[in-house]
């Protein structure tokens, strides 16, 4: 418990900064970084070591371009999609005999999985620099709440199959988390006179944490398909880099979703 403190705290520290500079070049860069590495994780996890893992270097490259290109470059975004997917197509046939085509398959859900959610991360701070801030707000809270929240109250699992771990207090306290933290957010935006009425930001709260809730516990059930704890090692007590952004992820998906429709 104190290493995952500890490493929450100082990644936390070194990550503020990136998030204050938003509107310069660092941001991209990190989630680019990120994004790489993430991608990486996956095609580990699902079997892509070795010779194999030389198979997919491209497609680690082009998902750290990603969130670069998702700030200056977006007429780029489809054509690196389509990209992989007839790369893929390639593998499919090259690979043969050598690579199993579930692994190829599951490749093209890591690049939209890790890739393509942070650079709709980059997206969601560009169309709403003021709001973007919810998704790490959403899942920091619901992650923290749910967290000390499950250690304290109760011990009813909450899906034990996927994570024994998780109980039923421990979500209900990640939702009061989001919600207390969209509550401080709100306040101090509406007090400087923008952004929603101080209600609507308590309101989409909820559904927020059950989207970061939803993504921390898909991200389980492709460990446990995989037989795996963690997708990496690069934040010690906390895993690789989506292990630290399960929740983020999907997040940045239904922002930009609910940025598309309205």
């Amino acid at each position: 418990m104190g290493k995952r403190i500890f490493t929450g705290a100082v990644a936390m520290l070194l990550f503020i900064p990136v998030l204050y500079f938003s509107d310069s070049i660092a941001f991209p860069i990190v989630l680019g970084l990120l994004s790489g590495i993430a991608f990486y994780e996956f095609a580990v996890c699902a079997g892509f070591t070795g010779n194999k893992l030389f198979a997919v270097s491209p497609i680690i490259v082009l998902s750290a371009l990603l969130p670069i290109l998702a700030r200056n470059g977006q007429q780029w975004l489809v054509i690196i999609g389509l990209s992989v997917f007839v790369y893929l197509l390639f593998l499919f046939v090259l690979g043969h005999g050598r690579i199993e085509v579930p692994s190829v398959t599951a490749l093209f859900f890591g690049f939209v999985y890790a890739g393509v959610s942070f650079a709709l991360l980059v997206m969601v701070r560009d169309r709403v620099p003021e709001r973007y801030l919810l998704i790490f707000i959403a899942a920091w809270c619901t992650d923290t709440f749910a967290y000390f929240g499950g250690r304290l109250f109760g011990d009813r699992k909450l899906c034990p199959s996927l994570s024994p771990k998780k109980t039923i207090a421990g979500a209900v306290s990640g939702v009061i988390g989001a919600i207390i933290g969209f509550a401080v957010f709100g306040l101090i935006i509406v007090s400087f006179g923008g952004g929603f009425p101080f209600w609507k930001y308590c309101l989409i709260a909820i559904p927020a944490s059950v989207a970061a809730q939803l993504g921390d516990l898909a991200a389980s059930a492709i460990k446990r398909h995989y037989v795996i704890k963690d997708y990496g090692s690069i934040f010690p007590g906390h895993g690789g880099v989506l292990d630290r952004f399960d929740s983020i992820l999907p997040l940045s998906v239904g922002a930009f979703l609910v940025l598309s429709l309205i």
